[in-house]
């Protein structure tokens, strides 16, 4: 299974995102030290050990600080990517540093106020999540950047490019959007993405999805087809195919 690491220094927000994706992902998480020092500047602030089988990071930058020594004063500022305040007695700053050294993709979290830091190269990142949307696109996002990359192991999710299946809650989405669906219909929409570009007969659906002492008949098939079409945005309804005197397929080529 996927393997995910979280960078943050707040506790309370490491065990929000944990919950969120305990259920699809190995989630482990590594906590930001509130002062900087010495030892810290001398040794790397991400080990072996903390990227070694990692498929993700997920960094959370809402509460990262970032210091500039000026005499005997220390400027700490809360949200400053301004070059002045990038100083290298910063250990988030040191961080991002060595995250631009790192192949692994990062998913960023933030605050509507640092959205100025994304265009600056301070960090390299796949995708962004604002703060106040994590709970309704964290596993949509975390998803899609494991399918790009070509990790799709979930055990809870398959996912064909903005299509996300959520076999756990029983939940389509496509491009942010949940898509409301029947029991039936979830399982024949499920069954045929499943079986990419392989054609099925009305009967052979009909015995799988409602099982061989179904009597509704062929047309409840049909009638399920259409209901699903009717419910995805174009061009997702267009991968739901008829073969005439056959039965459906799915395949994303349009």
């Amino acid at each position: 299974m996927n393997k995910i690491r979280i960078i943050s220094r707040n506790t309370d927000l490491v065990q929000k995102i944990t919950r969120l994706l305990e259920n699809s992902y190995i989630v482990t998480s590594k906590k930001i030290p509130e002062n900087f020092s010495y030892f810290q500047l001398n040794n790397p602030s991400l080990s072996e050990e903390d990227v070694s089988g990692i498929g993700l990071i997920i960094i959370d930058l809402t509460d990262f600080i970032f210091t500039e020594t000026t005499g005997n004063k220390n400027l700490r500022s809360n949200y400053d990517f301004s070059e002045n305040n990038l100083g290298e007695q910063s250990y988030d700053y040191k961080i991002l540093k060595e995250l631009k050294r790192i192949q692994i993709p990062c998913l960023l979290i933030i605050n509507i106020d640092q959205a100025g830091i994304l265009s600056r190269g301070i960090i390299k990142f796949e995708d962004v999540i604002l703060l106040k949307h994590l709970e309704e696109e964290l596993l949509l996002r975390t998803g899609l950047v494991f399918s790009k990359h070509g990790k799709t192991d979930s055990k809870n999710l398959i996912i064909i490019e903005d299509i996300i299946i959520n076999l756990e809650k029983y939940e389509l989405s496509i491009k942010d959007n949940v898509i409301e669906l029947t029991f039936k219909e979830f399982e024949m929409l499920k069954f045929l993405i499943q079986n990419e570009d392989k054609v099925f007969s009305r009967n052979i659906l009909l015995s799988t999805i409602w099982g061989y002492d179904f009597y509704g008949g062929n047309r409840t098939v049909d009638v399920h087809m259409r209901r699903i079409r009717s419910k995805l945005p174009s061009p997702y309804d267009q991968m739901f195919k008829t073969v005439r005197n056959v039965g459906y397929m799915f395949s994303r080529k349009i």
